[in-house]
C-alpha cells in the first residue's frame, strides 16, 4: 500500500510538472542565427524551448492567426487532443489505479473498473509525445544540411571573415539549426516508466483478485455448503502472479517450491 501511494503521488507529479518542463530546444546559428538574434544583444534569441503547454498554445495562436473556423476547429481539436491525452488521461489513470487498489468490489465491478482503466491507457498518449521529441530532435538538423549545400560558393567568404575576426566559427555557415532535449523529456520519461510499472503491479493483483473470486465460486458451486470438507478446508488464496514472492518476504515465510 505504501507502495502504491508513493508511485501514484510520485507520478502525478511529474505528469504535472512534464506538462510546464521545456521538453526539447532549438538554436539557430551560421549567418541566419546572426540575423535572427540581431536586437542589441546578438544571440539573446537564438534558442527556443518549448513545453507542451508552449506547444498548445502555439497551435492556438496560428488557429487565431489564419482566422477561418475550420482552423480554429482543427487546431482547436489537436491541442485538446494534446492536453487531454498528456495531462487529463494519466490523472485519470492513477486515480483509477487507487480506485482498483483500496476499494473493495464485486467481481462484475472489477471487471468493469478493469475495462475502464484498458481505456485509459489506450489513450494515455505520453510515449508517442516523447518519441515525436526524440525523433524530431534527430531529425530536425537535415533542412539546414539541404540548404548549406546551396551556400558552397559562399564558404571561403565565411572562412575569410572567420580569419579576420568577423565571424565565429561556429557562425562560419549560411544557417544551421541545433536541437537537443530538455529537462522536461526526461521527467516525462520517468513519469511514463512510473505509471507503466505501477499500472502493471496494479492490474496483475487485480487480475489475481479475479481469479481467485471465479475459482472459488466455481468450487462453491461444485460442492455442497453441508460438505465437511467445505467447513474444514477452505480455499486458500491464489497469487500466481510473478510478484508473488513478495508476500512471503513480506511475512517473513519461506516460499515453497
Amino acid at each position: 500500500t505504501v507502495l502504491i501511494m508513493a508511485l501514484s503521488l510520485i507520478s502525478v507529479v511529474l505528469v504535472v510538472a512534464g506538462c510546464f518542463l521545456p521538453l526539447f530546444s532549438t538554436e539557430f546559428l551560421g549567418i541566419v542565427g546572426l540575423a535572427i538574434g540581431f536586437h542589441g544583444d546578438v544571440g539573446a534569441n537564438r534558442v527556443s524551448q518549448y513545453s507542451l503547454f508552449g506547444f498548445i498554445q502555439e497551435i492556438i495562436e496560428i488557429s487565431y492567426e489564419l482566422n477561418t473556423n475550420n482552423d480554429r476547429i482543427g487546431l482547436g481539436t489537436i491541442g485538446g487532443i494534446f492536453l487531454l491525452s498528456c495531462l487529463v488521461v494519466p490523472l485519470v489513470q492513477v486515480a483509477m489505479l487507487l480506485v482498483i487498489w483500496f476499494q473493495p468490489m464485486s467481481f462484475h465491478g472489477r471487471s468493469r473498473s478493469l475495462v475502464a482503466l484498458e481505456h485509459c491507457v489506450a489513450w494515455e498518449l505520453l510515449g508517442v509525445v516523447l518519441l515525436g521529441c526524440f525523433l524530431g530532435v534527430k531529425r530536425m538538423g537535415m533542412p539546414a544540411t539541404l540548404v548549406n549545400e546551396q551556400c558552397d560558393e559562399l564558404q571561403e567568404t565565411f572562412d575569410t571573415m572567420v580569419q579576420y575576426g568577423l565571424l565565429t566559427q561556429e557562425h562560419s555557415k549560411c544557417i544551421d539549426l541545433l536541437s537537443r532535449l530538455e529537462i522536461g523529456s526526461f521527467v516525462t520519461l520517468f513519469a511514463k516508466l512510473i505509471l507503466m510499472g505501477l499500472t502493471y503491479l496494479v492490474k496483475l493483483a487485480a487480475t489475481e483478485a479475479q481469479q481467485d473470486s471465479f475459482m472459488r465460486k466455481r468450487r462453491s458451486l461444485a460442492l455442497s455448503p453441508d460438505d465437511p470438507f467445505v467447513m474444514i478446508a477452505p480455499v486458500p488464496k491464489h497469487f500466481l502472479g510473478p510478484l508473488r514472492c513478495l508476500l512471503y518476504i513480506w511475512r517473513g515465510d519461506e516460499m515453497p517450491l
